[in-house]
């Protein structure tokens, strides 16, 4: 026990150092991840006695690896670069004025939906960027446009970006922790599968508990706040909150169980657009009167995030194009998901996942070791379809050449910093991992930590995992990033105290999504787009209770899942 806690004290310097730097220190994600690669390096070097050749390997497979992840990226953002180029998302946003002014079926359509659907296709910070201007050009005051850009976030990051957490995040180091009991592709099915039990269940609530915090923290800018105003401004819309909220969860974990981690989010946020648009437009399960905040005139300094009244920006954004074909690209998108996606789906008597899966490039040893790689590049969503679609949609869109070259260019030069954060992330966890290849007959630098936490938790692991999952977005302000380094930590840790690996690694999946909500980089990120940058705090103290109610029901619904629903579940 003694040494397994000095390994695990020695193998936690890469990531917490990381973690001081990133938190602490406000270092970007790169610089503090390139210093933790570096002492991961050196630390398996001197103290693990690792082969150098065996950890220059280590690294080139994790830098390999972060290939898949970041072509997942590049498509996603090209995409959104294109529809912004082209007028679609102001299209959107348009078509969203004109629907409904009550603030609370506002905030359900646009968190349960538009959101939604812009995680599953794009991800990485995207939704808050695009739903917090949209909020501020409804009238909501800039803090509410904020809080409710990260809010709605947080159940759908897990299968965000065409799934790029469990297929990029997880898919990217949990082999060697397999160790040949389940094929890759296997296992993910099931994390995806079982994360969207744990999502599509808290959705079912999300919604409400959404507009019950809407109405209690913006209800009276006075000061005057109290739970029974908040409670009495939430029963009427309650049924059109929970019928969009069991929508939105009950098709997300249908999708996520029956094809896959790539179109949970993009389905279940048309699905529940669709929906709460028929109802809005014929006044169905609508409270008879409308909700909203209190005049501009009394709100407080903290509403407006230090800005003056005059300085908020209400830009009305135009009709450019029908609504119809300004969500084509999405509608194209799911449908080729689904088309690519769909178990045992055959075409001519030839099985279509099975053809796509058949297209790769491989190397089958890196630097004459057992490590190989391979990329299936029709399989993966970025290349297939999300870059295809986006020069489609140019065309449909009738873009200019400058406009298209316009969106690559910026594209690029949005992903470059994600793109060499992921390389040096997935590099450095795999040299972690790989550790356990040495000359010193030591533990692994990340089975040590495994085994630290399964002794710390025990059999209150599942209790911790979402707690574990949400620092890891907490660090790096994503989700894959978060499962790209406690995946296998998880895995190993549930395998010790002999639980489900299948629950902990999905609740870690699930806690990297929650953890987004109060993410250093993105509470600042989304402050910028909002213009209230210096106003962190106010929006921190907000988004960490929704957050840390989030983390504890996911925690008691793992222990329920483990310990009574599923109790011998892989």
């Amino acid at each position: 026990m003694t040494n397994v806690i000095s390994l695990a004290l020695v193998g936690v310097i890469p990531i917490g150092v990381a973690f001081v730097l990133l938190a602490g220190l406000r270092w970007s994600a790169a610089r503090a991840m390139g210093v933790g690669w570096l002492l991961a390096g050196g630390i398996g070097l001197t103290y693990w006695s690792m082969e150098p050749n065996w950890l220059l390997a280590s690294a080139v497979y994790g830098a390999l690896q972060a290939v898949d992840i970041i072509l997942i990226v590049f498509g996603a953002i090209l995409l959104m670069n294109y529809l912004e180029g082209s007028g679609a998302i102001a299209t959107i946003r348009w078509y969203f004025g004109q629907i409904e002014e009550d603030r609370r079926i506002q905030v359900l359509l646009i968190g349960l939906g538009f959101m939604t659907i812009i995680e599953g296709a794009a991800g990485f910070g995207t939704p808050g960027a695009l739903a917090a201007p949209l909020f501020i050009g409804l009238g909501f005051p800039p803090l509410a446009a904020a809080v409710f850009g990260l809010f709605f976030n947080a159940p759908n990051p897990p299968f965000g970006a065409a799934g790029t957490p469990v297929i990029g995040g997880t898919g990217a180091v949990i082999e060697p922790a397999l160790s040949g009991s389940m094929g890759v592709g296997e296992f993910l099915s099931m994390i995806s599968a079982w994360s969207g039990v744990i999502t599509g269940i808290t959705y079912v609530f999300w919604g409400l508990l959404g507009v019950f915090f809407l109405t209690y923290w913006f209800g009276d800018a006075d000061g005057g706040r109290s739970l029974g105003n908040a409670v009495r401004s939430t029963l009427p819309i309650a049924p059109f909150a929970l019928l969009l909220g069991a929508i939105t969860g009950g098709t997300q974990l249908v999708i996520a169980w029956s094809i896959g981690p790539a179109l949970p989010d993009i389905a279940a946020g048309f699905v529940v657009l669709a929906v709460g648009l028929v109802l809005a437009n014929n006044d169905i399960l609508i409270p008879e009167r409308e909700w909203d905040f209190p005049a501009e005139s009394t709100w407080t300094d903290t509403w407006l995030g230090g800005l003056d009244l005059d300085e908020v920006s209400r830009d009305q954004p135009k009709k450019e194009m029908s609504v119809l074909l300004a969500w084509t690209p999405y509608l194209l998108v799911a449908l080729a998901l689904l088309v690519t996606r769909w178990p045992d789906l055959a075409v001519a008597g030839t099985d279509v996942l099975g053809w796509i899966q058949s297209f790769s490039v491989s190397i089958d040893s890196i630097l004459g070791t057992e490590l190989g790689y391979t990329l299936q590049y029709l399989y993966l969503p970025g290349t297939m379809p999300f870059i295809p679609i986006a020069i489609l949609t140019g065309l449909l869109h009738k873009m200019d050449t400058s406009e298209m070259g316009t969106a690559w260019r910026r594209s690029i030069e949005q992903v470059a910093p994600a793109a060499l954060t992921l390389i040096i992330a997935v590099s450095m966890t795999q040299v972690m991992i790989q550790s356990q290849t040495n000359t010193a007959g030591l533990l692994g630098m990340m089975e040590a930590l495994s085994r630290a936490l399964a002794m710390g938790a025990g059999g209150l692991l599942p209790m911790v995992s979402p707690w574990v999952g949400a620092i890891g977005s907490f660090m790096t302000g994503s989700n894959t990033s978060s499962n790209i380094l406690f995946s296998v930590l998880q895995y190993n840790a549930a395998e010790t105290v002999e639980l489900s690996r299948t629950i902990v690694v999905s609740l870690q999946n699930v806690g990297g999504g929650l953890g987004n909500m109060v993410s250093v980089l993105n509470v600042a990120a989304i402050c910028g787009v909002v213009g209230i940058t210096g106003r962190e705090g106010d929006l921190l103290r907000k988004a960490i209770v929704p957050m840390a109610l989030f983390a504890l029901f996911a925690g008691v619904f793992g222990m329920l899942l483990t310990y009574v629903l599923v109790p011998g579940l892989f």
